[in-house]
């Protein structure tokens, strides 16, 4: 099955009209809603990640709002990754300083389970030689 994961900054910028990304993100998001693009894999930590930042700065009923079309939705799937991610995410938050802690974890589920393709608007990702960053609503998989 053809599948890339969704970082935050994606799944914010969908729900906030104010940020510069918005058009762009909601384009990925409806691209995904609809089946257009991949499935969308989004892991616990970018769930949590996500209704933080929403829940703080566009308000719970925002926050609220992303939760229910991620669980909803039936192109996303959120995923709870395993301890060795968590685990091989301390490494590598530690050889790539530009990466949160979060993003580790994103890279280090890619590795595991062989995913190549990230829908980010975060350039630190281009760190990561084997990983490609989509930042626009194309399908690489057409």
């Amino acid at each position: 099955m053809a599948v890339a994961l969704l970082d935050t900054n994606v799944l914010f910028a969908s729900a906030s009209s104010r940020d510069e990304y918005h058009d762009r993100a909601r384009e990925i998001v409806r691209g995904i809603d609809h089946g257009d693009l991949p499935e969308a894999v989004v892991t616990n930590y970018v769930v949590a990640e996500t209704l933080n930042l929403s829940g703080e700065k566009l308000g719970a009923a925002a926050a609220n709002q992303l939760l229910d079309r991620l669980i909803e939705g039936a192109h996303f799937e959120i995923v709870h990754a395993p301890k060795a991610d968590f685990n091989a995410a301390q490494a590598l938050s530690r050889r790539h300083s530009e990466l949160s802690f979060v993003d580790s974890t994103i890279v280090a589920y890619m590795d595991r389970d062989d995913v190549e393709y990230l829908y980010s608007f975060d350039d630190d990702f281009d760190a990561i030689a084997h990983l490609t960053r989509l930042e626009t609503a194309d399908n690489p998989f057409n």
